[in-house]
């Protein structure tokens, strides 16, 4: 089993036994000023450039988020997303909770885009499965539940297990169901990042076939060395088991512990692509 997406280029596979795949963070104008701007005037040049620049950085999927404070996102996410997907191969990640909005967006996407995301909570699962199902994608399942984040890795792969049977009773795939164990602050819980980890770990050796992914820059908020932070996680929480990372691949250091990580687990044949990325930079890193 694995998760098949597409752009206008090539299909691209999620397999866990694969390399990494990386998902583009940056069209998300939470907390990025000119992005809001630019989505509130209209200016799709910028936003083009955004994700183009992702992806010449190493991006496999853009993310692509448009809520924000004076943002309509029934009316601006299509658009945004006719603007990415003009711009790039590569596929996408159509990243709302506003049912409304995932609809519009859908109805003018390309390809097989993931979509971003459901939780266990009975009214999400109720508004947005129905459309995933109608649409036959594959969508992100976030370790929510009822009660809001567990506080145990235990009980978020308890979610996890919830979410995937009603997933497959509103009949989406098993397989398209993509796991995300929530990543949080360690400025805010040292805890943090340990059930984290743990949750992925679990969640491999429970669904060894499934896509593991989560907001990687999410552990390092509030804190310093925020690159150095995030990619030094990533590479712990990709060898135990999250093969879909959501970063920001723009970053040198990100991009070399991803790379790095792939070497570790064995899925870079003689260590090419880490050898030619590092030739590319000129030394740079």
């Amino acid at each position: 089993m694995t998760v098949l997406l597409k752009g206008k280029g090539d299909p691209l596979s999620l397999d866990p036994s694969e390399q990494i795949r990386t998902i583009g963070e940056r069209i998300n104008p939470s907390g990025r000023k000119r992005l809001q701007q630019a989505m509130a005037s209209r200016d799709w040049a910028y936003v083009a450039a955004e994700a183009q620049r992702q992806v010449e950085a190493g991006a496999d999927i853009i993310d692509v988020n448009a809520g924000g404070a004076g943002i309509d996102e029934v009316a601006i996410l299509p658009e945004v997303v006719r603007a990415v997907a003009e711009a790039i191969t590569a596929p996408l990640c159509i990243d709302t909770r506003v049912p409304a909005a995932l609809e519009a967006a859908l109805a003018v996407s390309l390809g097989r885009p993931l979509v971003n995301s459901i939780s266990g909570e009975k009214a999400v699962l109720e508004s947005h499965l129905p459309i995933v199902a109608e649409h036959g994608l594959p969508v992100i399942a976030l370790c929510i539940g009822s009660g809001g984040i567990p506080g145990s890795a235990e009980e978020r792969v308890k979610v996890a297990h919830q979410i995937l049977e009603a997933a497959m009773r509103a009949g989406v795939k098993s397989e398209d169901v993509v796991f995300d164990p929530i990543v949080m602050s360690v400025g805010a819980d040292d805890q943090a990042a340990r059930v984290t980890l743990e949750t992925i770990q679990r969640l491999r050796q429970e669904f060894p076939e499934h896509g593991i992914t989560g907001g990687a820059s999410n552990v390092s908020f509030g804190m310093p060395a925020r690159a150095m932070l995030n990619a030094s996680f990533i590479a712990v929480a990709a060898v135990l088991g999250m093969n879909v990372p959501i970063t920001d691949v723009t970053y040198p250091e990100l991009r070399f512990a991803l790379l790095a990580a792939d070497v570790f687990l064995g899925r870079d044949k003689r260590t090419r692509r880490f050898v030619r990325h590092l030739r590319s930079q000129k030394g740079s890193l």
